[in-house]
Parts: structure tokens; sequence; C-alpha cells
């Protein structure tokens, strides 16, 4: 569900998006170049211009749990969080519900956070963020225009085609090559189900070893992205279940209540951040 649409496009900053952070950002920065192989291409800076506006080759991240631990996960915290760690950036978060709306940053107040379930900007300095904790997060971003997405997809939202209906409003702003990341989420290998999830989700479940029936919510959110006309070479699936990986991501799954937040993101320096990078 589409909220409203402004019409004037915004560019990058690129003396913004170069500037340096602290924290956990510059400790994830640093941790990210030191993954990469010794070149002298260093990947977080590399850029290309792309119809009048820089596009940088770190668009996003999959943060891992050590980014939100300690805090309650609720999106005014992590906002406040990420405002600390990305100074600079104006960071948007949601009032999560697992709907199917979707509203614009630049549509948004100082200080409020909407009820919604995906976000699209057309600043890329802007940080948009989703938290989950089995729910698919995803970041999608466009390649011709300077546009961004981030989408909270939870079985519900996926039953009802948020992730098709935020790349439609992505290509409504202008947008013809658009690329998606799929973060991580709980897996096929424990997302047990009865069949009310079944029937919602219009997919064929499988049977696992114990006999119980499972669905694969990374694939039913790609598939929501070809339907929306993304293409399977324009797709990343990280494949990373939530549920196993104790040691890097939080899961309701697993943890129940006492479960933190996963926090995912993408636009301004949400890159140099600690995490699974995207593009």
């Amino acid at each position: 569900m589409l909220v409203k649409q402004q019409k004037d496009a915004c560019f990058c900053n690129i003396g913004q998006l170069l500037s340096a952070s602290g924290g956990r950002a510059a400790r994830g920065m640093a941790r990210n170049l030191q993954a990469q192989p010794v070149s002298l291409k260093i990947r977080p800076l590399s850029c290309v211009a792309v119809i009048g506006y820089i596009r940088f080759a770190m668009r996003g991240i999959f943060c891992t749990k050590e980014v939100s631990s300690g805090i309650d996960g609720k999106a005014f915290s992590v906002r406040a969080l990420l405002h600390k760690e990305l100074q600079g950036c104006n960071v948007y978060t949601l009032d999560q519900v697992h709907s199917d709306r979707i509203v614009f940053a630049e549509d948004i107040t100082p200080g409020e956070i909407p009820e919604a379930d995906a976000i699209i900007s057309r600043n890329v300095n802007d940080v948009l963020c989703v938290r989950t904790a089995d729910c698919v997060p995803v970041l999608a971003w466009a390649e011709d225009v300077p546009l961004i997405a981030a989408i909270h997809a939870g079985w519900r939202g996926l039953a009802l085609n948020i992730v098709e209906q935020c790349i439609t409003a992505m290509r409504s702003l202008g947008s013809k090559t658009i690329r998606a990341s799929i973060g991580p989420a709980i897996g096929k290998c424990c997302y047990v189900v009865q069949s009310d999830v079944i029937e919602a989700l219009r997919v064929e479940p499988s049977v696992n070893g114990q006999g119980f029936l499972v669905v694969d919510l990374w694939e039913a959110a790609a598939c929501g992205l070809e339907r929306a006309g993304v293409g399977r070479s324009s797709i990343e699936i990280k494949g990373v279940c939530t549920s196993c990986d104790t040691d890097r991501f939080f899961s309701y799954r697993r943890q129940g209540e006492k479960a933190g937040r996963n926090i995912s993101a993408i636009g301004g320096r949400s890159w140099s951040l600690p995490g699974l990078q995207v593009g």
C-alpha cells in the first residue's frame, strides 16, 4: 500500500558520504577494509558516475548482533543508536506492523516513526532501517537514478505482496534497473509452519527430516522481486539462517521474547557498520 509520493529528486552529497564516523561505525569500517584483498582499490569508496549522480559500491549492511546488543530493539532505540554511530546522516526507522504499508522518507516529519513496513528515499544520503528477528529484510536500490528502499517482510507482509509493491513504487519514480539483497532470516531448515502460513503465502511446502512442514521465506521474497520485474541475476540472497547462526544474529524462534533485533540498513554511511555488506 503506497502512502504518498513526492516529486523532487535529491542527489547525493559526496562530502557527507566520505566523512568519517566514530564508534561502532569506525570499527566496522576497519573490519570491512581488512576483509578485502590487498589492492589499490578500496571497495567502500569506489564509485562510478551514473546519469548525474554518484553510485557507491557499498550500498548497505545486514548488521550482526553486536551492533544492537544492549538495547531493546525498538524503533526509537535503534534510531537513536544509528544517529550516534552515523553522525550527520538522517536515519529513518519504522513502527513495523506486518503490513503492506510503504512510506517515503521525504514525507516523514523530523522525529516521526511512521507505522509501515517499507520505506523509499530518493536521497541516497538517508539511512533507511528495518528491524528483524527472523523475518526477511530486503534492501533494494536503483542503478539508474538515486533511489533506495528497505523492506521488512514477515510471512504476513510477503502474503500481502509488500516486496513487489515496493519495487513497483520504485519503478514509478523512474527506475528501470533495480537490484536487491535478501538478508539473514529464518531458513527453510528451521521454519516449521502450519497450514495457515502455507495458504497465505501460496507456496509449496517441504517436509523436513522430522516430518514437519517447512517453507522458504528467502525464496518467497525472491519470487516477489521477480514478479516486480527484478531478474534473478539482480537478486542476492545471503542465505544465512538467523535461528541457526547463534553467534551473529538474534532469532525470535530460537530466543522468544528475549530476542533482540537485527538491524538492516541502506544509504548514507550504513555500510560502515559491522555485518554482511550489500552490493
